[in-house]
């Protein structure tokens, strides 16, 4: 446990996630015994799995997507035009989502500004515009198929994305329902003044994102079919060359990267040694419910570490074993508690980065944050544990 207890305070002082889970890895692989030969065992693994490439490839690439989209100025005339296909409470619910499905680091910053007037023409004061902001771009935990979480998740699980988010998918609207009652409900629409909406344009920006979908669901390995939505967005976007490499290569960062790959090795070293599954295996023969180890465990860890990926990474490569036939259901129990952890954790980067573009108070954003997640959580754990 020497190496779990590291885990967190390291990730507190923000370093790369990759580095600490290479050190926990190491200090797991020792106390259990593990000589040179199985340290090497453990790296080949590692870097023979086709899912190791397979994860790091769609991770940067749907982030040079989003940073794309961005860059072209696609994205702002995507924003642009939706504004005269809704009405504004609609609005403002629909832009931080549609920057939702583009998982880049600080996206949140990006919504925020196109997210403002709206908001302040139908009354909103600050701690209501970030939570309206963060709160949306958060709904695809439960549906989006181009999300660096749910890709993480169902590969470490080795099940089928889609299958998985069939059984989340009934949470994304019960996630979009409460943002409704603790945000929009009472406001009224003041009379859309906008031009008149261009489905063109509404095809050039979503276009890319669905078709990256549409060929992955029809059987094109995900790296490959983002890929081509990236080549769509530069096509539509017409920057030139030189420009158009730059926006992939700013768009792709390799902390998250090497992040990913400390994932992976810590799998498997977690797999490969036994010891840290014979401390839980410990817990649950003197009577701790594993359905408790399953919700209590992943909640406090997307909780302390800020970030899903650290709670998926740690969190599922030891719970889950756990289990003698885990099924999508357990793993959406595990995974609902992470992203419920992470959603009012005070180390969440887009809550701190809303919160500080609006100026609000974040104890004024926690009054209705936390009862929002509250209620998410008691709608969600009979959803999954009345059904395992």
């Amino acid at each position: 446990m020497v190496a779990f207890a590291i885990i967190f305070p390291l990730t507190l002082k923000k370093m790369n996630l990759g580095f600490v889970l290479l050190l926990a890895s190491v200090i797991i692989g020792v106390t259990a015994g593990l000589g040179p030969e199985g340290f090497l065992n453990v790296a080949r693994e590692t870097v023979t799995d086709y899912t190791t490439y397979e994860l790091i490839f769609s991770v940067a690439l749907i982030s040079a997507l989003g940073n794309c989209l961005k860059e072209t100025g696609l994205m702002t005339s995507l924003i642009e035009n939706l504004r005269g296909f809704c009405s504004s409470r609609f609005l403002i619910a629909l832009i931080p989502a549609i920057f939702g499905l583009l998982p880049m680091p600080g996206g949140a910053l990006m919504s925020a500004p196109f997210n403002d007037g709206e908001a302040s023409r139908l009354g909103l004061n600050a701690e209501e515009k970030t939570y309206v902001n963060v709160w949306f771009r958060h709904v695809w935990f439960f549906a989006s198929p181009v999300s660096s979480t749910t890709i993480l998740i169902s590969r470490l699980a080795g099940v089928n994305l889609y299958q998985f988010l069939l059984v989340l998918f009934p949470l994304f609207f019960i996630s979009a329902f409460v943002g409704y009652l603790f945000s929009l409900r009472r406001l009224k629409s003041p009379p859309n003044t906008h031009c008149k909406p261009s489905y063109s344009t509404l095809v050039k920006g979503l276009g890319p994102i669905v078709l990256a979908i549409v060929l992955n669901i029809v059987g094109v390995p995900l790296p490959l079919a983002i890929l081509v939505g990236v080549f769509l967005v530069l096509l539509e976007g017409q920057i030139g060359l030189r420009n158009s490499l730059m926006a992939v290569r700013r768009g792709i960062h390799m902390d998250v990267l090497t992040a990913l790959a400390g994932v992976m090795f810590f799998r498997y070293m977690i797999y490969d040694s036994g010891s840290v599954t014979q401390v839980f295996s410990g817990l649950k023969q003197v009577g701790v419910p594993l359905l408790l180890l399953a919700t209590v465990f992943p909640l406090l860890i997307g909780f302390i570490s800020g970030t899903p990926q650290s709670g998926i990474g740690i969190g599922v490569p030891l719970i889950l074993p756990l289990f003698t036939s885990p099924s999508t259901l357990v793993l959406g129990l595990i995974y609902l508690s992470i992203v419920i952890g992470y959603l009012i954790s005070p180390l969440h980067l887009c809550l701190l980065l809303t919160n500080s573009y609006y100026k609000s108070g974040l104890g004024k954003v926690y009054r209705t944050l936390v009862p929002s997640v509250l209620v998410l959580y008691a709608i969600g754990l009979p959803f999954f544990i009345l059904r395992i």
